[in-house]
């Protein structure tokens, strides 16, 4: 049983593939089935993500390969056993490849910075690698929020990555969401919404669902068990709802018992794919506009405020989703 992507007639020139998480944290891990699904059609796949990792210190405590001082590095499986600084997802991942496949994989990691600098870390990622075809992955659905919305959720980082890659000279850019209901903080009526406004510009390309027996979903649970389960590693809380939806889980359920107790409502939704052209859902952000050209995560956030504080007024409000 394989995952059914709708893009693979986008995917058939495709030579080097760049899947990367647009939000940072965990959300290289939701594009792990992808990443899986894509190398077992002979695809040429490579792991980044607009990391929440020190990037700058890394490569103190763990082996990396440096492309860029401080701002854009390699995560290799050399994490040490000892390791005890609590936070490195993606260098508990390339160890879990290591040790479960002995496969040498590096998770690139983006620092945490404006889109203007982003962009060109982008630029010479893809030059290094010669990426035709980008895949960004959000666990959630905030990247799709325009910025008018109440209940955006944390849009500034996957909105940082959607301007970074707007002007990328490739041939093909994709949006990847996972993880539907799964942001607490979200409007997810202005969510369809959105999307009901991609799907009239022809910008959607449809969806697919994980499910349990999947290799490539338990690949994913597996890498995903693998980092929470380090010690004094933080958990996702976008993944583990990602993760109890597959295995059928429904209501306030929850795969862990060691964090603030949260009243969630996961369904069946937070186990699909959602596939949308990247650039449309950038043209569309009106955040997008507002923070391009600043290079440092700082400029960009005091630009959000400013544009939230402006369109507050006329916000488009929540609504219930009828049953």
């Amino acid at each position: 049983m394989q995952l059914n992507l709708p893009i693979n007639h986008l995917l058939e020139n495709s030579q080097n593939i760049l899947i990367a998480g647009a939000g940072g944290g965990f959300d290289v891990f939701c594009g792990l089935p992808i990443y899986f699904t894509l190398r077992d059609m002979g695809k040429n796949v490579h792991l980044a993500n607009y990391s929440f990792s020190p990037v700058e210190i890394v490569s103190h405590y763990s082996e990396v390969e440096v492309l860029r001082d401080g701002l854009l590095a390699g995560a290799k499986a050399g994490v040490p056993y000892d390791f005890n600084h609590g936070y490195f997802p993606e260098g508990y991942l390339s160890r879990w490849f290591k040790e479960t496949y002995e496969e040498d994989i590096t998770i690139w990691m983006f620092a945490k910075v404006g889109p203007s600098l982003l962009m060109e870390l982008y630029q010479q990622l893809v030059d290094h690698l010669q990426i035709d075809t980008l895949i960004l992955v959000d666990g959630g659905v905030d990247s799709l929020m325009i910025g008018d919305e109440a209940g955006a959720g944390t849009l500034l980082e996957d909105t940082i990555s959607l301007a970074a890659t707007f002007d990328l000279d490739i041939p093909t850019k994709i949006l990847a969401c996972i993880g539907f209901g799964s942001e607490l903080e979200v409007s997810h009526h202005n969510a369809l919404a959105n999307m009901a406004a991609l799907i009239v510009e022809d910008a959607f390309y449809g969806s697919c669902a994980l499910t349990r027996k999947m290799p490539v979903y338990e690949q994913y649970e597996a890498a995903c068990r693998y980092v929470w389960e380090q010690p004094s590693h933080y958990k996702s809380q976008i993944n583990m709802r990602i993760v109890s939806a597959t295995l059928g889980a429904f209501g306030n359920y929850h795969l862990y018992h060691d964090y603030l107790p949260l009243e969630v409502y996961v369904s069946p939704l937070m186990s699909l794919y959602w596939f949308f052209d990247a650039e449309a859902v950038a043209r569309r952000s009106l955040l997008r506009k507002a923070i391009e050209g600043t290079a440092s995560i700082q400029e960009a956030h005091a630009q959000t405020i400013k544009l939230r504080a402006m369109l507050m007024s006329k916000a488009r409000h929540n609504k219930p989703l009828p049953y």
